[in-house]
C-alpha cells in the first residue's frame, strides 16, 4: 500500500508539471499586448462642424497694440537739382526791379557748363583752373578752365572755406578744428606748410597785397598780416566784430562789417584804418570794378559806389528787394549781384546813369564770381556751379 501511494503522488507531480509547460508554450506563442494594439485600426474622430468662437475686438486690439510694426524703409536721397530743371516760379515776382524789360525768368538763361558738386560750395578761386572749396567734404574740387572737366580734387584739408591764389601758391583757410591757413603747391595740391592763424565766419576772408597775405582770422574781428617769406603772422589789426569781406584795390584794403554802417579803408603800409565811409545798413560784400569800390548792403537792398580817391559815395543803386543776403562780383564792364530769389542782377556802371539793366528772378544762386572770362554762379541749395557767358546773358531778353 505504501508503494502505491508514492507512485500515485509521483503521477500527480508529473501531471502538474506538464500542465505548467503547456501553459508556458501558450504564453510564448501568443502576441504581446503592444503588437495587438498596433494592429488595431486607428480610431478617426469625426470633424467638428461647430465653428470656433470669434475673437473679441478687445483681443484683436490687444494683439495689434503689442505687435511691433516693421521699420520703414529709408527714403532715397533726392538727386541734385540742375539749373536746367528749375521750375518756373510765380511770375512776375512780387519784388525786384519793375522797369519793363529788366526782369527775366531764371529758366530762360542757359549755362555754358554745369558742374555738379557733392555739397554746398564756398567762394571760388581761379588760376587756369576753377577751385571750388567744399567745406563739408574737406576737399577742393578742381575744374579745367578750358574743358570744364573736373580733375582729381585736393583732399586732406579741414573744412576749407576760402582759397586765394598768390605768391605762386594756393592758400586755403581750414575752418574746421585746425583753424589754420594751409599753403599748397598750385599744380599738385601738395601741402608745403601750415600756419596757425585762427578762422572766423567771414564769407571772403582772404586778400593779397604786393608783399603780404591778409586774413580775417576770427569773429571779433582780427585782420592778420601774413608774410609769405616767413610763413608767419607778422601783424594784427583789431576791427569791429563780425567783419565779413576783405579786398585789396587802389593801394588799400577795404573791409565790410554788417554790424557797422560803414566800410573800412586800411593802409597796408602802416596797418592803420584811415577811413570809415558811411553806407546803408548791414554791408555784407565789397568788390572793386570800373575804377570804383562797390558795397552791397543787406538791410535796404542797395549797392553803393565809392570813389577810392575822394572816399565819397557817388551813387546808390536800389535792387528792388530788402533783407536778402548776397555778394558782388565785377567783370566784363558790369557789376553783378546774387541774392536768394534773384540769382543774377546786372548793374551798368555808366557814370551818373548807374542802374540795373537785367535782373534774373527765380530759383538758384547764392554766390556769384567772375573769372576766366565767365560768370560763375554757385547754387548753394542744389549743389552745383553754373558757368555763364556774359554775352549769352546780355542776349537773354525779357519775355
Amino acid at each position: 500500500m505504501k508503494l502505491r501511494f508514492n507512485l500515485g503522488r509521483w503521477f500527480a507531480i508529473v501531471s502538474v508539471g506538464l500542465v505548467g509547460l503547456a501553459a508556458q508554450d501558450r504564453v510564448k506563442t501568443s502576441d504581446p499586448p503592444a503588437a495587438t494594439e498596433a494592429r488595431k485600426p486607428a480610431e478617426t474622430k469625426p470633424e467638428s462642424t461647430v465653428p470656433e468662437p470669434a475673437k473679441s475686438d478687445a483681443e484683436g486690439m490687444k494683439k495689434t497694440e503689442t505687435a511691433t510694426p516693421p521699420a520703414p524703409a529709408p527714403k532715397p536721397k533726392p538727386e541734385p537739382v540742375k539749373y536746367t530743371e528749375l521750375k518756373k516760379t510765380l511770375w512776375p515776382p512780387k519784388n525786384g526791379i519793375k522797369t519793363p524789360g529788366v526782369q527775366i525768368p531764371m529758366t530762360s538763361l542757359k549755362p555754358e557748363a554745369e558742374i555738379a558738386v557733392p555739397a554746398a560750395p564756398a567762394m571760388l578761386a581761379f588760376t587756369d583752373q576753377v577751385l571750388i572749396p567744399i567745406p563739408s567734404k574737406n576737399t577742393v574740387i578742381r575744374v579745367n578752365g578750358r574743358t570744364n572737366k573736373t580733375a582729381d580734387p585736393i583732399s586732406g584739408l579741414d573744412s576749407p572755406c576760402a582759397v586765394a591764389n598768390a605768391f605762386a601758391s594756393l592758400w586755403v583757410a581750414n575752418c574746421g578744428a585746425a583753424h589754420s591757413l594751409a599753403r599748397l603747391e598750385p599744380r599738385s595740391g601738395k601741402l608745403t606748410t601750415t600756419i596757425p592763424t585762427g578762422t572766423g565766419a567771414a564769407q571772403s576772408p582772404l586778400a593779397s597785397t604786393a608783399d603780404s597775405l591778409w586774413m580775417l582770422v576770427d569773429d571779433k574781428t582780427t585782420l592778420a598780416r601774413i608774410d609769405p617769406q616767413a610763413n608767419a603772422v607778422v601783424a594784427e589789426i583789431r576791427l569791429p566784430s563780425r567783419c565779413r569781406s576783405v579786398t585789396f584795390a587802389e593801394a588799400a584794403l577795404w573791409v565790410v562789417c554788417p554790424d557797422e554802417k560803414r566800410i573800412l579803408k586800411i593802409n597796408p603800409q602802416t596797418n592803420v584804418v584811415t577811413e570809415r565811409i558811411e553806407v546803408t545798413p548791414e554791408p555784407v560784400s565789397v568788390v572793386f570794378g570800373e575804377g570804383s569800390i562797390w558795397v552791397l548792403s543787406r538791410a535796404e537792398g542797395k549797392v553803393a559806389r565809392i570813389d577810392p580817391k575822394t572816399n565819397k559815395v557817388t551813387a546808390t543803386i536800389s535792387l528792388g528787394f530788402t533783407n536778402l543776403d548776397g555778394n558782388l562780383a565785377a567783370g566784363e564792364g558790369f557789376i553783378w549781384v546774387s541774392a536768394p530769389g534773384f540769382p543774377i542782377t546786372k548793374i551798368s556802371p555808366q557814370a551818373d546813369k548807374e542802374r540795373v539793366v537785367q535782373q534774373f528772378a527765380g530759383e538758384g544762386g547764392g554766390a556769384i564770381q567772375f573769372g576766366l572770362g565767365s560768370i560763375w554762379l554757385s547754387n548753394t541749395a542744389y549743389g552745383n556751379v553754373w558757368r555763364l557767358d556774359p554775352k549769352r546773358i546780355a542776349a537773354t531778353l525779357a519775355e
